[in-house]
Formats: structure tokens, C-alpha cells, sequence
């Protein structure tokens, strides 16, 4: 038999008794958007009486606070979410209360779907008021502009969407679990497992791929994460940077992103129902509703516990067998908790042994084909004849990437330099590598790499398209014969070092050039200043005079009275420590208004050298006379770097310096001593 009454009575019996979730709502939606903003801008205002000038504007500021692309916001509307199908669907935990309702002449789709509307529109309205209010905030400080409240309605639109998505994902888990702990888990489980073994394969590849070149700055990983979850989805959807329209108040929604929103809560949505309707009455109070889950859920809690427990033990003692061991112990201990949680029974945590002998080998296959490279991934070498190109680098200097047409495009980073230094003639690098790789797979000793080694970064571009990128250890003897073999083409040397090709349109971007040397006095890098300089500086020097002879009466603690101290005492000082001191400091003497002879030892300072722009093609072309005349070994002699400063500020390139670029220095010298 089935009840007649209406869909829309049960929807409103329904929100009766949830008024306090209504309330509880409209509070922290009250003070997350209107309150919010009705401080922020009490706060501008505030500011612009007291200083007479704000930071910004009242229509700028409302816009920075309203709108679309807040995080915060969306992790409120997220926890409404869980929140709301929490209360709305707590019954099902309880086999009285799933029997009373059950026993209704209702069908369950219907239950299910009063239950659903009812705690949306409990959302909905709350939300929305909470929105109207956030607009009145703005007419009321006459800061709403048409386009930032279309933009927060919009924002609102989205809003729903992202409800809808965490509310339909919260069911699932509610369906498949039995109690309100295993609930709460199961949430977790569905929002953290996968970023979570995502970073554990990060960390694997970290540890184990030891010339793999991570690379920081790709926002792969973040692509990648928001597929783990409906709540991932929808952080992702409001925090990413992407080429739509850039309205008032943020990055504006195209259709294509409020369709897959859609789609993702209908299909979850679709899914809690059929769960709902399959589900026994029974489930209530269990931990899992559907027992066959229960062995697939202990394996994939065995699986990453036993794979950080072997990792930690690899990182404190690197010994298989305490790897085995800390597997299989923390793998065992996982399972008994997970049966503990099934059964509520201590004396049944060592029952069901099997799926905790396959989560072992699975853990271990993973574990340990990470350890021991497997794939081969450490000594990756294709055949050279499937090669196209190759590339090779090392790590010192970073470089601007340029468009067709001489503009900054963006930053490089390390597989964004590579990819610039393609080369077709790769014979020698490839017979590089190819050493390199024989020392990784164990075929070559580490003495075959010398008393010196350097990190070495490769491309292997094949003819399939596919792209490697890998980091070896190469003996640096080794490595710079082949980087003179190379940079004697000047074109190698133009895509190596692309301070080269610069030309009057790129020059003219740079706003600032700075020399760094580190552990260098004046006379050391530069030598005797010249005659004209003296001159110049002569100018300088009559109106400090005075101070000078002031700042010699005043002696550091540390002057020592020449004819007071015996110089015979500090002739005969333990060589060690004259030695330290005479590579960071040098012996300063003065004499005193009584005529009397002091010293005192004075720290050797670094270096700073700001290059005027109107020297830079000066600059570059005596930069780049050195590099053609000097050595691979000679240029990355030193740390010492030059950099170059664009119009966007964020924006450098650096290059390596030291005493053998001595035309740079000529140039450098001039511009310090004008400084």
C-alpha cells in the first residue's frame, strides 16, 4: 500500500522538523558572507577617515571580498554539505528508526527524496538570504556595481553546486556504512585516499628514483589531485588560474564548468539512491551495510600503512629485513584495528587472516619494486637510434624563456631549459649518459666517477614523441670535456647560453643588472684602481676627511697598540688560526692623534655591484667575448652570479661570474667604482 500524500507535504513535514538545522545554518552563513564583509568595509571606512586616503577604494574593496574565487567560502559551503546529509539521513544508523520509517506506506525513492529536497532547501534558503544580505551591505556603502552583483549571484549558482556535490558524495559514504564512526571514516577515506597515496608515490619516487628531476614548479600535481574527490573538484574549481573571463571579483565559471558540477552530484546523487534502495534494514548499527566490502576495505587501509612503515625504516636504517618486518608489523596492527572497528570484539582482532596475506604482498611487490628499481627507471637509456634529439645541462644559471617574437614569456625552470637546448648532433652526450646509466644499473663501480662528480641533467627526446627527462652523476673531468666539445658551436653556445642572442628589444626589458662576488675584497677581483678613477674619488674625499680622522680616534675593542703588543707574540700565533683568519679577514692599520700605530683585523665584505643599463650593451658583449674564449671548467669555476631584472619583477636571469671573465670584469670594475 502507498501513501497519497503529496511529495510537497512531505517536503514541508520535513523542513518542520529540521528547523534547527535552518538555524544553525543561517548563523554561520550570517557571519562567514555579510558580517564579513560588513567589517571589511567598516574597516576601509575607518581608514579613510583617519588617514584622509584608504588602500583602496570602497567599490574595490567590497570586490576583493565578494564574489567568486574565495577558498574560505567554499569550505563552509563544502562542511554544510556533510553537515546536512548527516542530519537528514541520521536514521539509517538506527534499525528502530529505519523500521518506523520503513514501515510507512511510502516508497522508499520517496522518503529518500523528501529527505534530499528538504535539507537542500534548508541550505538554499540560508545561503541566499545570507547572499541578498551581502549585496544590501554593498548598496549601503554604495560600493555594488551591477557586474559584482551579477558576479555573486553567480557565485551563489556555484555555490549550490559545490552543496550539491559534497551533500551527494556524504550519502554514498552514509550508504555503504552502518554507524555514525564509520560514517565519519568513510568520508575521510573517500576525500583523503587517494591525495594521500598520491603522496606516498611521490614520496617513493623522491626516495628510490634517484635521477628523476622533480619539477616543483609543474602544476601537474594539482591537476592531478582534483580528480581524487568531489571536494577536491570543487577547491580546485574555485582556487585554479585558468584563461576565462576575469570579471569584478574573480575568474568567472564558463558553462562547461557549472555542466560538470551538474553531472558530478546527479551521477552521486543517482548512485545514494540505488545503494538506498538495496540496503538492508539490518546495516543499521554495523559498521559496513554490505559485508563483501569488508575485506576490500582492510586491504586498502593495509596497503599505504605497510608502505610508510617501510619507507620510515628505509630512511632509518636502509636493512631489508627491518623493511619486511616494519611491513608485515604495521600491516598486522592495521588490520586488527580495522577488525576491532567491524566487530567491536578484541578477542576477533586475528580473524579473517586472508586479507591481510595479500595487502602483505601487495605491499611488499610495491614496496620493494621501488627499492630495487624494477623498472629500471635509475638507469634509463634508450637505443640512440630512436633517439631525435638529446639535451644536457647542468644546474647553475636560470634563464628566461622568450616568445617568437623577443618578448618574456615566463620563468624556466630545469625540463623548460632542457626542452630550449635540444640538440641533433647528440653523439657525445648520449655516450655521456650511457656511462652514466652503466653506473646506475651496478655494472660500474662509483669509483668510475673519480674523486669528483657533478649532478647532471639529460632529455631523451624519441622519435615517438615520448619525452624522459633524468638527473645523473657523471665525473666533472669527463663532463667539461664534453661541454667544450659542444660549446665550440656557436649555436650550441647561443641555446646553451642565451644571453648570446640577446638583442637590442630584449636589452631593453631590462631594468636592473646586479654582480654578486662572493669572499672577494677590491684590489683581489679588480686590482690597483686606475689613475682616472683616483681622480674621481679624490673629488669625494675632501669633505670626508674630517670624519675619516674622527673614525680613526674611534678604535674597535679589538685595536691592539703596535708598540705596546709585541709583534714577535703574533709572529709566533698557531698557524691554524692565522690561516682561518687570513681567508675572511685582513689586518686594517691606523694611527692615532697621538701619532701612535694601531691594527685591527677587519672582515673581508662581499661584493655588490649594481650595473647602470646605459652599460649593459657594454655588458653583454664583453660577457659574451668571455664566454667564447674561455673553458666549460673555467666559467662554472665559482658560485658568483650576475643577474638581470625585467620589467616584471618577478621576473631574472643569472648567469655565472668569476675572476677569469676579465673583459666583464673591466666593465664591472667601472661601473663599481662610479657606484
Amino acid at each position: 500500500m502507498t501513501s497519497k500524500i503529496s511529495f510537497s507535504k512531505l517536503v514541508r513535514a520535513e523542513m518542520r522538523q529540521m528547523n534547527w538545522l535552518l538555524a544553525v545554518q543561517m548563523v554561520v552563513f550570517v557571519l562567514t558572507f555579510p558580517f564579513r564583509t560588513l567589517m571589511v568595509m567598516a574597516i576601509r571606512q575607518n581608514e579613510q577617515v583617519r588617514y584622509g586616503v584608504a588602500t583602496y577604494s570602497a567599490a574595490e574593496e567590497y570586490a576583493r571580498t565578494v564574489g567568486l574565487g574565495h577558498i574560505e567560502n567554499t569550505f563552509v559551503i563544502l562542511c554544510a554539505g556533510i553537515l546536512c546529509a548527516l542530519a537528514a539521513f541520521a536514521y539509517i544508523h538506527s534499525q528502530t528508526k529505519q523500521d518506523f520509517y520503513h514501515s510507512l506506506a511510502l516508497k522508499r525513492e520517496n522518503l529518500f527524496g523528501s529527505k534530499y529536497v528538504s535539507s537542500v532547501l534548508s541550505f538554499v534558503f540560508s545561503y541566499l538570504i545570507s547572499q541578498m544580505l551581502v549585496i544590501l551591505v554593498g548598496l549601503f556603502y554604495q560600493a555594488a556595481t551591477l557586474k559584482v552583483v551579477l558576479e555573486i549571484l553567480l557565485a551563489s549558482v556555484q555555490g549550490i553546486l559545490f552543496f550539491l556535490c559534497s551533500y551527494a558524495m556524504t550519502l554514498v559514504a552514509m550508504m555503504l556504512t552502518g554507524n555514525f564512526l564509520t560514517t565519519v571514516l568513510g568520508i575521510g577515506m573517500f576525500g583523503a585516499y587517494l591525495p594521500i597515496m598520491r603522496l606516498i608515490v611521490e614520496s617513493f619516487q623522491e626516495v628510490f628514483w634517484n635521477t628523476r628531476i622533480a619539477d616543483y614548479t609543474d602544476s601537474t600535481f594539482y591537476v592531478q589531485m582534483k580528480w581524487t574527490s568531489p571536494w577536491a573538484w570543487c577547491m580546485y574549481a574555485t582556487g585554479r588560474k585558468h584563461s576565462g573571463t576575469v570579471g569584478a571579483t574573480g575568474q568567472v565559471p564558463g558553462i562547461g564548468d557549472l555542466c560538470q558540477l551538474v553531472a558530478i552530484a546527479a551521477v552521486l546523487t543517482l548512485i545514494a539512491l540505488a545503494l538506498y534502495r538495496v540496503r538492508k534494514t539490518e546495516a543499521g548499527g554495523r559498521a559496513l551495510a554490505f559485508s563483501p566490502l569488508e575485506p576490500l576495505i582492510k586491504i586498502l587501509v593495509m596497503v599505504p600503512v605497510s608502505l610508510v612503515a617501510g619507507l620510515i625504516a628505509n630512511q632509518l636504517m636502509e636493512s631489508v629485513a627491518f623493511e619486511l618486518l616494519f611491513i608485515l608489523l604495521f600491516g598486522a596492527l592495521s588490520c586488527m584495528v580495522i577488525e576491532f572497528i567491524y566487530r567491536v570484539d578484541i578477542r576477533q582482532v586475528l580473524a579473517h587472516k586472508r586479507p591481510f596475506a595479500i595487502g602483505a604482498v601487495i605491499a611488499c611487490a610495491i614496496f620493494f619494486a621501488f627499492r630495487f628499481d624494477v623498472s629500471g627507471f635509475n638507469s634509463y637509456l634508450p637505443a640512440a637510434e630512436d633517439l631525435e634529439t638529446m639535451s644536457v645541462s647542468n644546474y647553475f644559471g636560470t634563464y628566461i624563456v622568450y616568445d617568437e617574437e623577443g618578448g618574456i614569456a615566463y620563468s624556466r625552470n630545469m625540463t623548460e631549459r632542457l626542452d630550449a637546448i635540444e640538440w641533433e648532433d647528440f653523439d657525445s652526450i648520449y655516450q655521456l649518459a650511457s656511462e652514466a646509466a652503466e653506473v646506475e644499473k651496478g655494472h660500474g663501480a662509483d669509483e668510475d666517477l673519480g674523486q669528483e662528480y657533478s649532478y647532471v641533467y639529460f632529455k631523451f627526446h624519441l622519435k615517438n614523441g615520448k619525452e624522459a627527462y633524468r638527473c645523473y652523476r657523471v665525473n666533472t673531468e669527463r663532463f667539461n670535456e664534453v661541454m667544450d666539445e659542444l660549446l665550440q658551436d656557436e649555436e650550441f653556445l647561443s641555446l646553451y647560453y642565451p644571453i648570446c642572442t640577446w638583442d637590442e628589444g630584449i636589452m631593453s626589458k631590462v631594468t636592473d643588472v646586479y654582480a654578486w662576488f662572493y669572499g672577494y675584497d677590491e684590489e683581489t677581483l679588480f686590482g690597483e684602481p686606475d689613475e682616472d678613477t683616483e681622480d674621481a674619488d679624490a673629488e669625494n674625499m675632501d669633505a670626508e676627511d674630517a670624519e675619516d680622522a674622527n673614525a680613526e680616534s674611534e678604535l674597535p675593542e679589538d685595536a691592539v697598540n703596535v708598540e705596546s703588543e709585541s709583534l714577535t707574540e703574533l709572529d709566533e700565533a698557531e698557524p691554524d688560526e692565522t690561516e682561518d683568519t687570513e681567508a675572511e679577514d685582513s689586518v686594517v692599520s691606523i694611527v692615532d692623534e697621538n701619532g701612535d700605530s694601531w691594527y685591527y683585523t677587519e672582515e673581508v665584505k662581499d661584493i655588490d655591484i649594481n650595473v647602470p643599463v646605459s652599460m649593459l650593451p657594454e655588458l653583454v658583449e664583453a660577457y659574451v667575448k668571455d664566454l667564447k674564449s674561455l673553458s666549460f671548467e673555467e666559467i662554472r669555476e665559482t658560485g658568483n652570479e650576475i643577474n638581470f631584472y625585467y620589467e616584471q619583477t618577478y621576473l631574472s636571469e643569472s648567469y655565472p661570474i668569476n675572476e677569469n671573465f676579465t673583459n666583464t670584469l673591466e666593465v664591472l670594475k667601472k661601473a663599481y667604482y662610479e657606484q
